[in-house]
């Protein structure tokens, strides 16, 4: 007989707390639908194209009971066994769909949080995948493993509540910084050329060589910022990258410059924007195999990479590398 199947699911913290985890599309109640068919008919009877989605959504709707699920959190993971029971309810945005889910916690009832320095290498990389529900089954010994060691050593009281003063600290300098990039609050060059050098710095980090074109780069309606190619031994990676420094919603433009990009060109392209993406003008890019980085998550990928980030950038955006004490 099969085990449990793992899954990776990002979702808000505030429905882990209540033991859920949660996914969008407030148009559809996934709790209406009794298969994986109906639920794709729900979808073509309101006229909702899911793009490159649709294997995410069938993947959320598939976990049943006994399954794991892995939730990422910074620096640390949560992980629960999927109950199986469908709900739906509004007012968590990215979360109207549930699924509850009974994570492993303290006897105090507080989450358990588990340090990504405890797992392998490949497992803590595969954890920064911008997939929202994502199979871990490759990890599964692992995850299983995990469980195992925790039930028999435990984890600390007092670390899991460090790390979650510590969750708590990064969750209020991510709010800050995304307000104080968008209000213009920063030391990045203005007219959203610091927000392109920025862009650069954080794919040279990930292993890029990056860099920012020139204005007259491309004929016509196209155009991109940012060229960045990485190559290794077995693979060769281009990505065309259009950076946005708005306030409020990116609209039809972004995509409307890189959907005339030459295809001959065979990137990748992005839209990096400090905003939020217009949910049309995001269903048109998922249409043309344009990715999306909006402003939450750019400054998880700021964050994530700070160690990473010249000196001088990081005071820039106002970030210190002097130690915090945490307030119990």
């Amino acid at each position: 007989m099969p085990g449990p199947k793992i899954y990776l699911t990002r979702t808000p913290y505030e429905l882990v707390k209540i033991g859920q985890i949660g996914y969008g599309w407030p148009q559809v109640n996934f709790s209406e639908a009794s298969t994986l068919d109906e639920l794709v008919l729900m979808f073509r009877k309101q006229d909702i194209d899911v793009g490159r989605q649709l294997n995410q959504i069938k993947r959320f709707y598939s976990i049943k009971a006994g399954d794991i699920v892995v939730v990422p959190l910074p620096c640390v993971i949560a992980i629960g066994y999927a109950t199986g029971i469908k709900t739906y309810k509004s007012g968590i945005e990215y979360g109207e769909n549930r699924i509850g889910v009974n994570f492993l916690r303290h006897d105090d009832g507080s989450i358990l949080r588990i340090p990504r320095d405890n797992l392998t290498g490949a497992f803590s990389s595969r954890l920064k995948i911008r997939m929202t529900v994502v199979s871990l089954s490759e990890f599964k010994d692992e995850v299983i493993a995990v469980i195992e060691r925790i039930k028999s050593n435990g984890i600390t009281v007092i670390n899991s509540r460090v790390q979650e003063l510590e969750e708590k600290a990064q969750q209020q300098l991510k709010y800050q910084l995304l307000q104080n990039i968008c209000e213009g609050k920063t030391y990045l060059e203005s007219g959203g050329y610091g927000l392109e050098k920025l862009v650069a710095e954080l794919l040279m980090a990930e292993g890029y060589e990056a860099n920012i074109l020139d204005k007259a780069a491309f004929s016509g309606q196209a155009d991109a910022d940012i060229l960045a190619v990485r190559e290794d031994r077995f693979s060769s990676t281009t990505l065309l990258v259009q950076v946005k420094h708005h306030t409020g919603t990116t609209g039809f433009q972004a995509v409307r410059q890189l959907e005339s990009i030459d295809e001959e060109l065979k990137a990748q392209k992005w839209i990096v924007t400090s905003a939020k993406m217009n949910p049309a003008a995001k269903a048109a890019a998922e249409k043309q195999d344009i990715n999306i980085i909006e402003g939450e998550s750019l400054v998880d990928w700021i964050v994530e990479q700070s160690d990473k980030l010249s000196r001088q950038t990081l005071h820039k955006l106002g970030i210190s590398s002097v130690p915090t004490l945490l307030t119990y």
